[in-house]
């Protein structure tokens, strides 16, 4: 991207937002910009630099839906219509693909991928630096405290905000299942991180037969009721198939339980890291 033209890289990108206030979708906005400017090269991350950049000066603010959207702060508040469609820009027929019960992946081959769409995803979307990431479900024989102490991926980060002082410090966890019916015990098991974690999610593959399920009824309704984040992915390796179903409510944990989980669970190199942003 070239720095000298960002500004009107940013312009651009805010009037491709609807000027009525309805969302749009992550995917569906960056490849606008590229249309706008085919003869720019855009990566990911000038995407989240100038959409992040709108949301900072309150000319956007963040969404729901698959990928992530964003909508215009409209001056004058109206109502809005909600379309029960998929977000704006994102093809009708590209609806979750069920995997028959022989092909949903075995918990472990998940870490890896979720791990990564966290980092190049979830980090930039929510604008969170600095910040460490990793899968912290493998600790072996080592002592953790119990199994439901042990979160499958764990990030911890630093924000700021343009108009709150002081720096906030999140240890963010995330525990992932493979299919519905493993998902009840991880919502137990997310419940438990809230002992340590600001916030606690957790993650499970997508299908449109959860429409009417019982059992995604009574997931949903205790992550709600226990204050976890419920989020679906299609496909765990893509970003933009994530959907945050639940938001997670921020916990206020016990300063010597978060010191006490990060000592025991986060690497030596990530260690030090944090104790860099405190210098």
């Amino acid at each position: 991207m070239d720095a000298q033209r960002r500004d009107e890289y940013k312009q651009r990108l805010y009037e491709l937002t609807p000027t009525d206030g309805r969302a749009i979708s992550n995917p569906a906005l960056r490849e606008s910009l590229k249309t706008a400017f085919p003869q720019e090269t855009f990566t990911t991350d000038d995407y989240w630099d100038l959409r992040n950049s709108l949301i900072t000066e309150g000319k956007l603010q963040q969404g729901r839906g698959y990928g992530g959207s964003v909508r215009r702060v409209l001056t004058v508040v109206e109502p809005i219509p909600i379309p029960v469609a998929a977000v704006p820009g994102q093809p009708a027929e590209a609806a979750p693909v069920v995997a028959p019960a022989a092909a949903i992946q075995q918990e472990p081959s998940l870490y890896e991928p979720f791990w990564k769409a966290i980092e190049k995803g979830y980090v930039p979307e929510n604008d969170v630096k600095p910040w460490i990431c990793e899968i912290t479900a493998f600790q072996g024989r080592r002592n953790t405290g119990g199994l439901w102490t042990r979160p499958d991926v764990t990030l911890i980060a630093m924000q700021t905000f343009a108009y709150f002082p002081g720096k906030i410090f999140e240890v963010i966890t995330f525990e992932i299942k493979p299919s519905l019916e493993t998902a009840m015990g991880g919502v137990y098991e997310a419940a438990a991180h809230s002992a340590f974690a600001h916030r606690s999610y957790l993650a499970i593959p997508d299908s449109k037969d959860y429409d009417g399920n019982p059992l995604f009824d009574r997931i949903t309704s205790e992550c709600e009721r226990l204050g976890l984040g419920l989020i679906l992915f299609e496909d765990v390796a893509n970003w933009d198939t994530y959907n945050f179903e639940v938001s997670a409510d921020r916990n206020d944990p016990d300063p010597q339980a978060v010191n006490d989980f990060i000592k025991g669970q986060i690497s030596e190199k990530g260690r030090e890291e944090i104790q860099r942003w405190f210098r």
